[in-house]
């Protein structure tokens, strides 16, 4: 996760007013965030966030990644991670909502739910699961999200190859 000055270059990360929402990703290389308008990395040194927060951000960040890692790169851990990271209630997702909604303060937030889209018998949820409101999209990006909850979740067209590759998801 780069957040020092040897990050990807200036044309590469967000320059958008703080009024742009974002989206908390924790597989994503450059940053936990993405901007939703321009869809290009909000990096954690242009946030003015305390350190206790941006020290929670990382942690969880690694956490999330190697939980991503063991999915998409192994076979012997790949069930028990999507397990893990498919689980609404489960701890890294229960850190990552509350993460995004400390971040939300300071711009509108959504939390991405990782689901695995190439499973066959994956549906994207029409009802927000935590609350029952209706999921509805958002700029024009290939999920759709909760206003309420701030939750994002994809719809069956995104790739994983995606995902893996380039990790682009909006």
């Amino acid at each position: 996760m780069e957040t020092n000055s040897m990050g990807p270059g200036q044309d590469k990360i967000c320059r958008c007013s703080k009024d742009e929402p974002a989206l908390l990703h924790g597989a994503l290389p450059e940053s936990p965030f993405n901007c939703m308008q321009c869809k290009k990395p909000i990096l954690l040194n242009d946030a003015i966030i305390s350190n206790e927060l941006k020290h929670a951000i990382l942690k969880w960040a690694k956490t999330y990644n190697s939980l991503f890692a063991l999915w998409s790169d192994t076979t012997e851990y790949r069930e028990w991670a999507k397990q893990k990271l498919q689980d609404e209630t489960g701890s890294i997702n229960l850190e990552g909502l509350q993460i995004a909604q400390q971040y939300n303060v300071m711009r509108k937030t959504y939390y991405w739910m990782f689901q695995d889209n190439s499973d066959k018998d994956y549906v994207q949820p029409q009802q927000c699961p935590f609350c029952g409101a209706t999921m509805v999209s958002i700029l024009n990006n290939d999920f759709k999200v909760c206003h309420g909850c701030r939750v994002a979740y994809p719809n069956k067209q995104t790739s994983n190859d995606e995902n893996r590759l380039n990790l682009r998801l909006l």
